[in-house]
């Protein structure tokens, strides 16, 4: 009796993984023009994907190129950044060092990192280390990701956050927080006396065989070696998609690996191939077992996958969470939603990774026995949004339901989106279209309680805007603003975004300075020193 009851869900996975497998081999070969048809309208230089069953390899391939203009194929097993794919992993080590009893994911946070403090004494004090991996603490969106930007260190960031603005419920809202994963990757050095990178390989890389998978920015170091370099010049350099961004031309830009990525390895460190990221996804489809080993504990598979927090605030012409989503809430580490029309629908789990250079993103289908992972070296979101849009033509595929081209209408909202702020920048300048002070108005030392010091100093080239050792140029636009380059201060910025600084003066007389990148303090003003 007892055998036969743990026989039959064996059976039935079975049964869901074939039919899976019929159904997407079916329109494979439609799917996969559609990505060689639809990818130059990106400008995307090169991406990988992979698509599996509970034990199957349904397709893992490369398209494009490792770096623009040069004959560099993308295969399986090339290296990519993926920024927020890294939260999958977490969420699952933590689950296995709360099975391993190091600590429980019901601590408080400030049982181990005692430096945590919020605005909200209430979330401060009640947060436990779950809290830090379900976007549910109650922070702004993205709070604190202007202090990384800004190039502070991780402590630093965490000292700091207790001035940022708490403007959503504690454990109702869902608010997604980069930062929090990046708090819970600390806590786990702490504990372990160990990096990030290394936790990742003894837990998940190692056990699971994910042989070109790591976390860091030692793959930075890898791809810059003078060995690399000798090797290139034979064309034998190491299999790695290098980051691009798109320049005002639409063209796609090489911009490296940037090592901001790797400030709070666990929150975006993580590098991994199409190949080794299948064998992730099956371990996932395999409630956590990889060769017969259960690597990740079974009932924390399954509360990773429970959503924690709702989505509630959802826009009607959003484009990750589209109308074709349904219930959308976040977990530990997966997004969950309903996919497709009326009861034509599949629950659906997905992580999405978007940072200098690169957009990627994962999504599965456990009842239906499949799993999908798009990795591409062209970012950030606001550039490439072919990842969301091959999702719903694949989920729109296997679910029969009526064609949309997904991608074209992607591209199109996409250019409305950047002519219309144009429009609006161009618009308010010629309202009010003014001369400049003189330079010796704007240079000098401005700070600000959150932020701390910047510099406005001269150079030959013009006026540099400068912060904790980095720097680029401000380019005059109209009156006290300025362009800012923020690709060139730190690579994190696409050169499609505007950023700007614009001066002007207090009450007292004093200059001051609004850096728009720097928007989450409650006063965001700098004020110039003297």
């Amino acid at each position: 009796m007892f055998t036969r009851l743990l026989i039959l869900p064996a059976i039935c996975s079975l049964l869901f993984a074939t039919s899976a497998e019929q159904r997407i081999n079916n329109f494979l070969p439609k799917f996969e023009k559609y990505i060689e048809k639809s990818m130059p309208a990106w400008a995307i230089p090169g991406m990988a994907i992979v698509i599996v069953t509970p034990t199957k390899v349904l397709m893992c391939k490369g398209f494009g190129t490792r770096e623009v203009g040069k004959n560099k194929p993308v295969d399986g097993h090339t290296i990519f950044q993926i920024a927020s794919l890294t939260k999958n992993f977490t969420a699952a080590i933590a689950g296995i060092l709360d099975n391993k009893k190091i600590f429980s994911l019901h601590d408080l946070v400030r049982k181990h990192l005692p430096e945590f403090n919020l605005s909200s004494k209430d979330a401060t004090e009640k947060a436990t280390l779950q809290d830090l991996i379900s976007h549910r603490i109650g922070i702004d969106q993205f709070a604190g990701d202007s202090l990384m930007k800004l190039g502070l260190q991780p402590m630093q960031i965490v000292e700091r956050f207790g001035m940022l603005p708490f403007n959503y419920s504690f454990r109702n809202d869902y608010t997604y927080s980069n930062q929090m994963f990046g708090f819970m990757g600390l806590i786990m050095e702490r504990v372990l006396n160990k990096k990030f990178s290394e936790i990742f390989s003894e837990y998940i890389g190692k056990p699971l065989g994910m042989t070109r998978s790591s976390a860091g920015d030692s793959l930075i170091d890898t791809e810059k070696s003078w060995i690399n370099k000798l090797k290139g010049l034979f064309g034998k350099d190491e299999n790695i998609a290098l980051c691009h961004d798109k320049n005002k031309d639409g063209q796609a830009v090489c911009i490296g690996l940037p090592p901001l990525i790797y400030v709070l390895p666990s929150t975006s460190g993580v590098n991994t191939t199409a190949h080794d990221f299948g064998i992730w996804l099956q371990c996932q489809l395999n409630d956590g077992k990889h060769n017969g080993q259960q690597i990740i504990p079974q009932d924390h598979i399954h509360a990773m996958r429970k959503a924690v927090v709702k989505h509630l605030t959802i826009k009607p012409r959003d484009m990750q969470f589209p109308d074709v989503m349904h219930d959308v809430g976040y977990g530990m580490g997966w997004f969950s939603y309903d996919y497709g029309k009326d009861k034509n629908t599949i629950q659906t789990f997905e992580h999405m990774g978007g940072y200098a250079g690169q957009r990627s993103l994962t999504f599965m289908c456990p009842s239906e026995g499949f799993a999908v992972a798009i990795i591409t070296n062209l970012g950030h979101f606001n550039v490439n949004l072919f990842p969301e849009a091959l999702r719903n033509v694949f989920l729109d595929c296997f679910l029969d339901l009526e064609e949309r081209d997904w991608s074209e209408e992607y591209v199109k909202r996409k250019s409305e989106y950047y002519a219309r702020i144009h429009n609006q920048r161009m618009a308010k300048k010629l309202t009010k279209l003014a001369p400049k002070h003189d330079d010796k108005f704007y240079v000098g030392t401005y700070t600000n309680k959150l932020y701390g010091e910047i510099e406005i100093v001269e150079s030959a080239q013009g006026l540099l805007f400068m912060a904790n050792k980095h720097s680029c140029h401000i380019v005059h636009w109209n009156a006290d603003e300025f362009d800012l380059n923020g690709w060139e201060f730190n690579g994190n910025f696409s050169r499609s975004d505007p950023n700007f600084i614009e001066f002007g003066q207090n009450e007292k007389g004093q200059t001051i300075a609004y850096v728009s990148f720097l928007f989450e303090g409650n006063d965001p003003i700098f004020t110039k020193k003297g």
